[in-house]
């Protein structure tokens, strides 16, 4: 699940520039799962060494798409539950970890 998480938020946060951005702040809300101490601070290293590494800026639909998923997954500080909630599919969905199944197929 670790190795999982990293690579989502990493790939998510690829081309993010400029701090405070949508997508930096869903990878740090979902590293906010991580158990306080070494691995919470590994996982926002690894988040903020990414972003500071690649120099690329976010395109505007990385950007509505990181905007989009910060209102369907609430932040750990603010919903105590949220971090449970992430265990499921329906939590990875709404973070951005996962995409929806569709019944169809």
């Amino acid at each position: 699940m670790r190795a999982l998480v990293l690579s989502v938020l990493l790939a998510l946060a690829a081309g993010t520039a400029a701090c405070g951005s949508p997508c930096q702040d869903l990878a740090e809300r979902i590293c906010n799962c991580q158990p306080a101490g070494s691995l919470r601070d590994n996982c926002k290293s690894s988040v903020s060494n990414q972003i500071g590494g690649n120099g690329q800026r976010p395109g505007e639909t990385d950007q509505k798409r990181c905007e989009a998923l910060l209102a369907t997954c609430p932040d750990p500080e603010s919903n105590t539950h949220q971090c449970e909630v992430l265990q499921t599919e329906e939590g990875k969905v709404a973070c951005g970890l996962a995409y929806p199944t569709d019944a169809g197929s």
